[in-house]
């Protein structure tokens, strides 16, 4: 295998690495034909980030080049090129065309939708979307969302809370605050970890963040959990990072989601759709055992199957 590995061209992924899941994902991403960078070389003042940011808006590409990380000198080696939506500007997309051969695959693969760039995107670019619905009203190729959980330590840890949330507002404040009434009503335990400037002292398991957590706590309070909740966006449909934290945590999950019923990895056990719910409906679906899912559906959400998908 080491022989033939000398004859295959490897996968260049393209990412910003500012938030500390994007920076997980990063440092987590392993294999033997896959090579991982952000876009731009790192700096360490706000002067650099000043005259990086200013070096990348010039015409020409003389200052915009010395800025780019070392993939810029390996351009060869790649026969696929993904650049992530968090990653993308024009003239990085512009550079990257005009160095690359005519046999090299140059692909954007969107990690959040809506996208306000799409239709320069899928004019000029073979574009990937994790999101089914948003492909098909698109026009793009769509592939499920993936994790990475190989180098995380599975041990086990002890229990705090029966809920688990962690985000941003974004509307869904009253949406929490119900289901933190629901939650109390039934006896159980939470912690919502929430990022808004509105606040209210009258739910015992809200937690309102001032700075940022990484993510390596947020998997550690995962763990401590027997069940994850997400509130999605109006409109999102597509796999979260919640529903597959679930999948390869091999804990529950308490959604909005309607949609993941339509999903293979769906069990009434381990998945409780918020509707019109109840105290006694949330005590009913935590009593039941957690039924484990084939390896074959979990691995179809893996680093290895989605690389293998986007590079065909």
């Amino acid at each position: 295998m080491g022989g033939l590995q000398l004859f295959m061209k490897k996968t260049l992924l393209l990412f910003e690495q500012i938030e500390t899941f994007e920076q997980f994902f990063a440092t987590n991403i392993s294999h033997p034909l896959v090579d991982v960078y952000t876009p731009y070389r790192a700096v360490s003042s706000q002067v650099a980030h000043n005259i990086r940011a200013i070096s990348k808006r010039l015409p020409g590409d003389f200052f915009h080049r010395y800025w780019l990380e070392a993939w810029k000198d390996n351009l060869a080696n790649y026969d696929t090129i993904v650049v992530f939506d968090n990653a993308v500007t024009p003239k990085l997309l512009k550079y990257i065309k005009e160095h690359i051969s005519s046999q090299t695959a140059l692909k954007i693969w969107l990690w959040n939708v809506p996208n306000e760039h799409i239709d320069y995107l899928k004019e000029n670019f073979d574009v990937y979307c994790f999101d089914k619905t948003y492909s098909e009203k698109q026009g793009l190729s769509f592939i499920e969302q993936f994790y990475i959980l190989d180098n995380i330590r599975e041990e086990q840890t002890e229990l705090l809370q029966d809920f688990y949330f962690i985000g941003v507002d974004k509307g869904r404040l009253e949406q929490l605050y119900q289901l933190a009434e629901i939650i109390e009503d039934s006896q159980m335990t939470y912690l919502f970890d929430i990022f808004s400037n509105a606040r209210n002292s009258d739910y015992k398991g809200i937690n309102y963040l001032d700075t940022k957590i990484t993510y390596s706590e947020i998997i550690e309070k995962i763990q401590q959990s027997k069940a994850i909740v997400e509130i999605n966006k109006e409109g999102q449909m597509g796999l979260t990072l919640r529903a597959l934290e679930s999948i390869f945590f091999k804990i529950k999950l308490i959604t909005t989601n309607s949609c993941v019923k339509n999903y293979d990895f769906y069990h009434p056990n381990n998945i409780f759709v918020l509707e019109q719910s109840t105290a006694e409906d949330l005590i009913e679906f935590m009593s039941k055992p957690y039924v484990s899912l084939p390896e074959s559906t979990i691995e179809k959400y893996s680093f290895s199957n989605w690389i293998s998908t986007i590079t065909k």
